[in-house]
């Protein structure tokens, strides 16, 4: 006779169903209550996410943390639902029981686990901070202030050490802290010492005690890559992009006669010619590239000692000529006075030494035809910016600084902020200054490139 056919299967449950017992004793124990009764049923069904929230809308959160550890473990979740279930349940279980603090730890281990496979960057901060704070609520604090330490939050290791009684490494935290805020006050104070020496024109002061205080030299060792030091950089960085590095350098100014433009040139040597790189370019295609240049020099005898202005062609093609008589290649010729200096038929210079006592320090000179003086100043000297139009301040040149120096009874404005008499300026580029004497109409420079 043949077996009677065998009844149908019953349908799958939902996830895979935990061995109950554990969980029913639990629930058992808390007291058979009607959604106690229907935490039960849904366990038994496998719905351990919808046994957990009841059971933790009905105040039995030990128990709902157990069925939340047990769902997370089951084989067929994967990291991203394991995640959500933990954070779930430490949301809605606090770590004041065994299982509460079981279920934070076991989110803590789900977040350490992931983060270690992550690069560096904020996702991975983000986790490692929310691991830390899931060990606190377990009560873990010596391992959560270890994770604050890496990530530079020591503040916050230093208050979970505390929780926990870990003296030592609760010392060593505060110690740190104590730097951090040393380092930070002198920051702080190294600010303001910047700000005011850029105010007041002494940025050569400003640029080395920045230097200083970028430097990890500066620094306690510990907490060298976590003190804020952008302020610093950034103040850094600007200056170094304003400062005069070319020996030519741009300056208009507005005086009684109006609105005019120098260039003053601070090189060893002014260079003349068709070439782009000269200090002087000129288009004329019958000049050389470097055609002419102007220099300072010894005296030769029998002129008394002293510093000369001296004339050196080149050895150009069509020649150099001074007040009409040519120069000899590669021979200095002196340019003892005001006069004209040709470049062949192309064109031609006017040029005004500049004499402080019995020497030459510079000159003035203009192309024929064409607005605008170029002040050469090879060593600093009185600021002329056109013939009569002396300025009251003495340029000195100290590289990458181009110095201005009031005389003892005028005053400069940097800025909006006036300076005292005699007040000295080390000047950038888009500074405005404003020199005022003590007899005659102010005159105003900026800075360009």
């Amino acid at each position: 006779m043949a077996d009677p056919p065998k009844p149908p299967a019953p349908p799958p449950a939902r996830g895979n169903a935990p061995a109950p017992g554990p969980v029913r004793t639990r629930i058992l124990i808390t007291g058979i209550r009607p959604e106690l009764q229907t935490a039960l049923a849904l366990i038994d069904r496998g719905e351990l996410r919808e046994a957990a929230r009841l059971l933790e809308s009905s105040g039995a959160h030990a128990v709902a943390a157990v069925v939340r550890l047990e769902h997370a473990t089951t084989a067929s979740q994967s990291q991203g639902q394991r995640l959500q279930m933990l954070r779930e349940g430490c949301a809605r279980n606090p770590g004041d029981t065994e299982e509460g603090r079981a279920l934070h730890r076991a989110l803590a281990e789900a977040l350490l686990r992931q983060a270690e496979a992550m690069a560096d960057g904020a996702p991975r901060r983000a986790l490692l901070i929310e691991a830390a704070r899931a060990l606190e609520e377990a009560g873990r604090g010596e391992d959560a202030g270890m994770i604050y330490e890496r990530l530079g939050l020591w503040r916050r290791a230093a208050e979970a050490y505390e929780r926990v009684g870990a003296i030592t490494n609760l010392e060593y935290a505060l110690e740190v802290i104590e730097r951090q805020e040393a380092a930070q006050t002198a920051i702080a104070a190294a600010e303001k010492a910047v700000d005011e020496a850029l105010r007041i024109g002494h940025r050569r002061l400003a640029y080395t005690l920045l230097g200083e205080h970028t430097s990890d030299r500066f620094l306690p060792t510990q907490a060298r890559d976590r003190i804020p030091r952008l302020g610093l950089v950034q103040r850094l960085s600007v200056l170094e992009d304003a400062l005069p590095r070319r020996t030519s350098i741009r300056v208009d100014w507005r005086g009684p006669s109006g609105a005019k433009t120098t260039l003053l040139h601070s090189g060893e040597r002014l260079r003349i010619g068709r070439s782009p790189d000269v200090e002087i370019p000129i288009a004329a295609p019958t000049l050389s590239r470097e055609h002419v240049c102007v220099e300072l020099a010894p005296r030769m005898p029998p002129a008394p000692p002293g510093v000369a202005l001296v004339a050196i062609d080149q050895g150009s093609k069509v020649g150099s000529f001074w007040d009409g008589d040519a120069l000899l290649a590669g021979e200095p010729e002196p340019l003892t006075g005001s006069g004209e200096l040709g470049l062949g038929f192309a064109a031609t210079l006017l040029l005004h030494p500049l004499h402080e006592g019995d020497d030459t320090v510079g000159a003035l000179l203009r192309i024929e035809g064409r607005d605008g003086w170029h002040l050469f100043l090879p060593e600093g000297g009185p600021l002329h910016l056109a013939p009569g139009e002396r300025l009251p301040v003495t340029v000195s040149l100290r590289p990458p600084f181009l110095e201005l120096t009031a005389d003892p009874d005028t005053r400069l404005r940097l800025g909006s902020t006036l300076l005292e008499p005699g007040a000295r300026v080390e000047a950038l580029l888009g500074d405005r200054v404003e020199v005022i004497p003590a007899s005659g109409p102010p005159c105003t420079l900026q800075i360009r490139r």
